[in-house]
């Protein structure tokens, strides 16, 4: 008998499912009961969540049904339900783990939305109102989670719909989630800031301009929406910049911008002076220091160039590796500085090499051919020390590579010579180098 009773009740469910896929407005009503049951005992009732989705999700697309509010509300409940749950369950673990309901918060806020457009009758739109300044407190505190997470690319779609939902709010007569004008510009902040790490560009710049024309008091505004500017060649880029310098003169990151901008532009006067600021600003950052050494290794290269060695040449030279050995001092891995010495030492024997080329038959051009083989043997035995460095740093650097190359077949070392050039054929070849040659 029992099992008779129980055939009879899964077919008279089965019958009930099949009717309300059928019918959108029993769908619907199946739902919202579905939602009663699964709230009653979420953790037993799973498979009651699914099937609500199922029917709702119909209901919210047939024509008997898609234009009402109830259906709406309802499909915004039924989704919001998980989100619920684990909000409640991060908030216990301290946000422990990242959220993985965000995307049905998203469902469910653009349900509260779309029910809120339909809404004829207050309590309907008390309803929506209701749900939707829930969801997007919700959709605050994961977006946040994520940047906590370092996940930053998911704060930013979920941030960026808290903005619009809480503008929502406020035009819709709802309560908002950011509840000042602070909370709104720290929030904009932020998603301008994870815009611009999703590589949304246009978008940052527009949360920047709205910033910048609100008079919003951080430094990173200015810094930042002059970069996406400048990258644009706007020609208002640098008035913004200015105008950060003079809000915030101890402001370390406009000055790093305006340094970059400087050797975009190789203003290199005023370089050294923005550099010395930055020295001062940060004593113990050895890519200040490299980025200096690299400003008189440029003079260097241009005097050099003109003027051969003259003494303003020698001066250029002599401060370039200053700073570079400086940088090395603070950081002994620092990259940069360590292939920039090399540089420094091997591009000057570039040069010679070049005067060498030059030369004529003479007996005084022989004469002076021969000191100037002495003196680019010279200047590449210092120069291999530290490209040897370098390659132990990045083995797969393209112009590491060259120079060793180069450097080897000098010295008549065909052996190591081709070594590398079978590594840098390699690289160019779009592969990459494992295991350092010189790697102890």
């Amino acid at each position: 008998m029992k099992k008779v009773l129980l055939s009879l009740f899964v077919l008279i469910w089965v019958a009930q499912a099949g009717l309300a896929q059928d019918d959108p407005v029993k769908a619907m009503k199946k739902a919202a009961r579905d939602l009663s049951a699964y709230n009653l005992d979420p953790d037993n009732n799973a498979d009651k969540l699914e099937e609500a989705r199922t029917l709702i999700d119909f209901a919210a697309q047939a024509e008997e049904t898609k234009g009402m509010a109830k259906t709406w509300k309802t499909r915004g409940d039924i989704y919001a339900a998980p989100v619920f749950k684990e909000v409640t369950a991060l908030s216990l673990s301290q946000g422990a783990q990242k959220p993985t309901t965000w995307e049905d918060a998203l469902v469910a806020a653009a349900s509260y939305e779309k029910a809120l457009e339909l809404a004829q009758k207050k309590f309907e739109v008390k309803d929506a109102l209701k749900g939707l300044k829930d969801v997007t407190g919700w959709l605050n505190y994961f977006g946040n989670l994520m940047i906590s997470h370092q996940d930053y690319q998911t704060a930013y779609k979920i941030l960026d719909k808290v903005l619009y939902y809480d503008q929502l709010l406020r035009e819709k007569g709802g309560e908002p989630v950011l509840a000042t004008p602070e909370d709104v510009n720290n929030t904009k902040f932020i998603v301008a800031y994870t815009a611009m790490l999703s590589n949304d560009n246009e978008r940052a710049k527009q949360l920047f301009m709205e910033l910048y024309e609100a008079g919003y008091s951080e430094p990173g505004v200015y810094a930042n929406l002059f970069n996406l500017l400048n990258a644009e060649n706007d020609p208002n880029a640098l008035s913004i910049l200015e105008k950060g310098r003079q809000l915030f003169p101890d402001d370390t990151e406009i000055l790093f911008a305006e340094i970059n901008y400087y050797i975009q532009e190789e203003k290199y006067d005023v370089l050294k002076e923005k550099l010395r600021e930055a020295i001062e600003r940060e004593p113990d950052n050895p890519s200040v220091y490299t980025a200096l050494g690299n400003v008189y290794m440029n003079l260097f290269n241009e005097e050099y160039a003109k003027n051969g060695d003259s003494d303003l040449a020698k001066e250029y030279f002599e401060e370039a590796r200053k700073y570079f050995e400086q940088a090395i001092k603070i950081n002994p891995e620092q990259y940069d500085a360590i292939y920039s010495l090399g540089s420094l030492y091997y591009n000057n024997a570039v040069e010679i090499i070049k005067k060498m080329n030059n030369l004529g038959l003479s007996k005084e051009d022989q004469k002076k051919y021969d000191e100037y083989g002495k003196l680019v043997d010279e200047l590449f035995s210092k120069a291999l020390p530290y490209f040897q460095r370098a390659e132990v740093i990045n083995p797969s650097d393209r112009n590491t590579l060259i120079a060793l190359k180069e450097i080897y077949a000098r010295q008549n070392n065909f052996e190591l010579s081709n070594e590398f050039k079978q590594r840098l054929d390699r690289v160019e070849q779009g592969k990459k180098i494992e295991k350092s040659y010189f790697a102890q």
